[in-house]
């Protein structure tokens, strides 16, 4: 990857994630303002510019965050039907908030259009972790039939 993209790229994140942090944790008590999701976009732009790049790094961060989400989702829903207390299912439980900070917070301006909990909000991110999932195995594959051929 380009190091000028891969700059831009985490600088983007930094910016979503700082931005987005205080709204993620306090929603929907504190709102969720235009510069929130203006973040959460240009950090989306750069990760689908970047996809062409092919780079195993973002793959590997489009895949944790695909996964993050699925985790996310599950874990706040048994929250609300399991009786807390269990110290078992308080580590389990525990396991969800940094992987929430990490894979969901730098995106979370884009709940400005949905406006949903956090665990349905992790749930729709999955959907644009798989697209751009989808689209970097078709840039790798078609650079492994370009290079076969």
């Amino acid at each position: 990857m380009n190091k000028k993209l891969l700059i831009l790229l985490i600088v983007s994140y930094l910016l979503a994630f700082s931005i987005n942090l205080m709204p993620a944790i306090k929603y929907p008590d504190l709102q969720i303002a235009m510069l929130n999701f203006l973040v959460s976009l240009v950090f989306m732009a750069f990760i689908v510019i970047c996809l062409k790049t092919g780079s195993q790094k973002l793959k590997k961060f489009i895949i944790g965050g695909t996964y993050a989400g699925i985790v996310i989702f599950f874990i706040s829903e048994l929250e609300t039907y399991y009786i807390s207390g269990s110290s078992i299912f308080d580590v389990i439980a525990s396991i969800q908030y940094p992987v929430y900070l990490i894979f969901i917070v730098p995106l979370f301006g884009m709940n400005l259009l949905l406006d949903t909990s956090y665990e349905m909000f992790s749930l729709m991110t999955i959907i644009f972790y798989l697209v751009v999932w989808g689209i970097i195995d078709y840039f790798q594959k078609k650079q492994v039939r370009l290079h076969n051929l």
